[in-house]
């Protein structure tokens, strides 16, 4: 899923609870609705969290990758010093 599929996708889901919040205020909801409204909030609670972990092992893996990188040339460099 790219960052605009995400960005679109939460956005339409907050939309829809939105609409979902907005006609429980009108007369009294039942039960069962109120029920999914609470699944819902805690659905997009959940997808935000996990874009957050995503995007925290995404920056963990980049970091390990420059190191690897790092480390790779300085055994070049010393390879190279050890040949001469």
């Amino acid at each position: 899923m790219t960052e605009l599929d995400y960005i679109v996708t939460k956005n339409r889901f907050e939309i829809l609870l939105l609409k979902a919040q907005y006609n429980l205020s009108n007369g009294k909801p039942s039960k069962s609705k109120l029920e999914a409204v609470e699944v819902m909030q805690d659905t997009l609670k959940m997808i935000i969290e996990l874009r957050i972990q995503k995007e925290a092992d995404d920056k963990k893996n980049k970091l390990l990758t420059l190191q690897s990188v790092k480390a790779y040339k300085d055994n070049v460099m010393l390879k190279k010093k050890l040949k001469k």
